[in-house]
């Protein structure tokens, strides 16, 4: 925890050297950690008022957890494919790492999680899109930022091997998605 906590303040202060603390660490448990902020930021966020039992919760949250992890693998392999292809040279596992550190910003969902329970008359859930939207376009900036800081690439390079990471996982998910729901409808 400490060591999160001063690559936490060294970013605030210098970004670049922030950034290039955490890849020299690559730190598997601080990289597992923002994995877990960020599933229990979905299960909150889309859970909140749900009245969830105990092991509802801790079921969602391990599969969300191990869905994180899965996305973050293929999603750095995948960047880290693109960025070699254009020559610039890459470590997936400090890929990984970035990518679960970026998880951190995800708590931005549990505030307003808790902020739409708190005002349930005023049906800030209708806001669930333009939240998600907001959160997915900082972290998003944040993972552009590292490699721009980590790998002196430009924003467009880095904004194209994230895209390229991104986008076929996303399409994944919910290839896997479409038939996990088809079969829970052909089992009930």
């Amino acid at each position: 925890m400490r060591h999160l906590l001063q690559t936490y303040f060294t970013y605030m202060k210098d970004p670049a050297a922030g950034v290039q603390r955490l890849l020299a660490r690559r730190s598997f448990r601080q990289a597992c950690l923002g994995y877990f902020v960020a599933a229990l930021s979905w299960v909150l966020f889309f859970n909140i008022g749900d009245q969830l039992s105990v092991v509802a919760l801790f079921f969602k949250l391990f599969f969300v957890f191990l869905a994180e992890i899965t996305a973050g693998y293929f999603i750095a392999a995948l960047c880290g494919l693109f960025l070699d292809l254009r020559r610039v040279k890459v470590s997936a596992a400090q890929l990984f790492v970035l990518i679960g550190s970026a998880g951190f910003i995800k708590a931005i969902l549990i505030a307003c999680a808790l902020i739409s329970a708190a005002f349930a008359p005023l049906h800030l859930g209708y806001m669930a899109p333009l939240i998600l939207l907001v959160v997915l376009i900082l972290q998003l900036g944040y993972l552009v930022m590292g490699l721009r800081y980590a790998w002196n690439v430009g924003t467009a390079e880095a904004l194209g091997g994230w895209l390229f990471g991104c986008i076929p996982v996303l399409a994944l998910f919910g290839v896997v998605g479409i038939f996990f729901i088809w079969f829970i409808v052909l089992l009930f």
